[in-house]
């Protein structure tokens, strides 16, 4: 287009509104293509303000629709055609495909200055559609995923604290707000918009990283870290102090790790936030992990075990005395499984009292107790008192250390039915840790009556998965064994192109037999030990997850990723 007819139209659109005098257009579109910003970003730094009706105006000048589009406007295949950079860059959202045009919503209302240029960088022509901003921003939300969402630098400018801003919809209090100042308010609503998207993408952590010249957001979701945004390293050390006041932390404590607590409720939705701060070389990184306590707990068949292994692990969990251990590394689901192995005994009859760090969720009818080691109560300390309770069933958070080890199995030992938790690779492996913590094999032997080892894969989409073939890799991950079907992800809107949608077990329950027992007793390695409970029926988690592999329910990408 003639760049006077381009000019003629900008100042005829503008005109109408009285917006800018004739004799600043010259001076404006000459400092506008020097500046190397956007339109919006340098009319908004000038001052002038671009409301939808501008961009209305606009879109007529140019013949461009006006229309708001929903996500069932969206041509989802059109996504995968589209590069991601012309999304960053120019702001725009692929919707569909017309004749031989990219079909384009857009709501910087100064786009069509850049038309051309982005023709240029697709090889081919585009039509488009204005879309009011906030509805832009819903059309992101359908398309991509968070993993992919499209993230910009933000800083204390860009950050806006509105009327009904995220502190007040999702349960920040005014108290907290009342001991930040006045200039830092912004910051309230940056962390209420990071934990807000981290629930509502169902992500398990939030972690905060500070580095040299920004602050890396990750959300970790079914299992998976993935960067989210990188903000201004100017503003991190403010975060940290928004929300080390959150969990009553002490701010000027800044070289010691420390860990607080959040509690959000609001419309019925109810965020327990556990808060772990961390000295590093460029400020300290934060991570939050959020329980959902609106959820409530998983129920043993909810988790994915194979009918034999649950019927095993039920009649496990009804022994009146011995000790079950549930063994995987951290983030494994351990604290899950034993929730939800409590949920099924029944508290009318026997007594249960838990000792864990933190206590996550509250179940009734079972006495539950938190460690604080800054005044004694520690896992050994807190034992050795509950003993003194008469308790039927003792659940363990953790066996970290040879003390706690040692009041375990004597506990076992002693009439007690006892759960825990260790951190070991595989079920065999529990048998040599307690070993290893000078526990004497015949002790381990007389007190162990299970051990569960668990990992977590994330569980494909029923919606858009389909079948695949078997790659070289996966037939080297085989070694021989046939798996009759196999799936791959695709990724639709119900799991957010992702193509998976949370995640399952999966599970190895070596139950003690007399056998095991005896070898126990010898001081069997851990390998012995899984020869002879494989002979006995133990379902391996390699196995475990070839089956859920066939049954569709994961890939075996998948499994590769958490089983040696």
């Amino acid at each position: 287009m003639d760049v006077n007819r381009l000019k003629d139209k900008i100042k005829y659109t503008f005109d109408s509104f009285g917006m800018l005098p004739e004799s600043m257009w010259d001076v404006i579109l000459d400092e506008m293509s020097k500046s190397g910003k956007s339109p919006v970003e340098f009319l908004l730094d000038r001052g002038i303000i671009l409301d939808p009706k501008t961009g209305i105006k606009m879109a007529d000048q140019w013949n461009i629709t006006y229309q708001e589009l929903s996500k069932d406007d969206i041509d989802f295949t059109v996504k995968g055609r589209f590069p991601m950079d012309i999304v960053k860059n120019w702001g725009v959202v692929p919707v569909g495909i017309r004749g031989d045009k990219f079909l384009l919503a857009f709501s910087d209302p100064l786009l069509v200055l850049g038309v051309n240029r982005i023709e240029q960088e697709l090889g081919m022509g585009v039509d488009l559609i204005f879309v009011p901003e906030e509805n832009l921003k819903r059309l992101i939300d359908e398309l991509y995923p968070v993993t992919e969402r499209p993230s910009f630098q933000r800083d204390r400018k860009e950050i806006n604290l509105g009327e009904n801003g995220l502190d007040k919809d999702f349960g920040l209090g005014a108290d907290a707000i009342e001991t930040v100042e006045e200039a830092d308010a912004p910051i309230i609503t940056l962390i209420g918009e990071i934990i807000a998207s981290a629930y509502k993408w169902r992500a398990s952590d939030i972690h905060i990283e500070p580095f040299a010249e920004f602050t890396r957001i990750r959300y970790r979701i079914d299992g998976i870290l993935h960067e989210i945004d990188r903000i201004s390293a100017e503003i991190h050390a403010s975060m940290v102090t928004r929300i080390k006041i959150m969990a009553n932390m002490d701010i000027a404590e800044k070289r010691l790790p420390q860990d607080g607590r959040i509690l959000f409720e609001k419309n019925g939705v109810q965020l327990d936030l556990r808060v772990s701060t961390l000295s590093t070389n460029y400020g300290e990184t934060v991570v939050i992990r959020i329980l959902d306590k609106s959820r409530g707990l998983m129920s043993l068949t909810e988790l994915g075990m194979n009918e034999s292994t649950l019927l095993e692990l039920r009649k496990l969990i009804n022994l009146p005395y011995g000790m079950i251990l549930v063994t995987g590394p951290t983030g494994s689901g351990k604290s899950t499984t034993l929730y939800s192995a409590l949920s099924e005994i029944d508290h009318s009859l026997r007594k249960v009292i838990t000792v864990e760090d933190p206590v996550e969720y509250q179940i009734p009818g079972v006495n539950q107790v938190q460690v604080r080691p800054v005044v004694g109560l520690t896992f050994a300390s807190a034992l050795r008192s509950i003993l003194r309770q008469a308790p039927d069933v003792i659940l363990v958070g953790e066996i970290r250390d040879k003390e706690t080890a040692q009041i375990a199995v004597q506990a076992a030992l002693t009439g007690h039915l006892v759960l825990s938790t260790l951190h070991t690779n595989d079920a065999p492996s529990a048998i040599t840790r307690l070993v290893d913590m000078d526990i004497p094999p015949y002790l381990v032997a007389s007190c162990i009556a299970g051990v569960l080892a668990q990992r977590l894969v994330r569980r494909l989409c029923p919606n858009c998965r389909e079948q695949a073939g078997i790659g070289q890799e996966e037939m080297s991950f085989l070694r021989g064994d046939r798996v009759k079907s196999m799936y791959r992800p695709v990724g639709c809107e119900k799991c957010r192109m992702t193509g998976y949608k949370g995640r399952i077990g999966l599970f190895e329950l070596m139950s003690v037999t007399s056998e095991l027992r005896d070898s126990i007793s010898r001081g069997d390695s851990a390998e012995e030990l899984r020869f002879i409970a494989e002979k006995s029926g133990m379902l391996s988690l390699r196995e475990d997850g070839l089956r859920k592999v066939e049954e569709g329910l994961t890939t075996i990408s998948e499994v590769m990723r958490v089983v040696k």
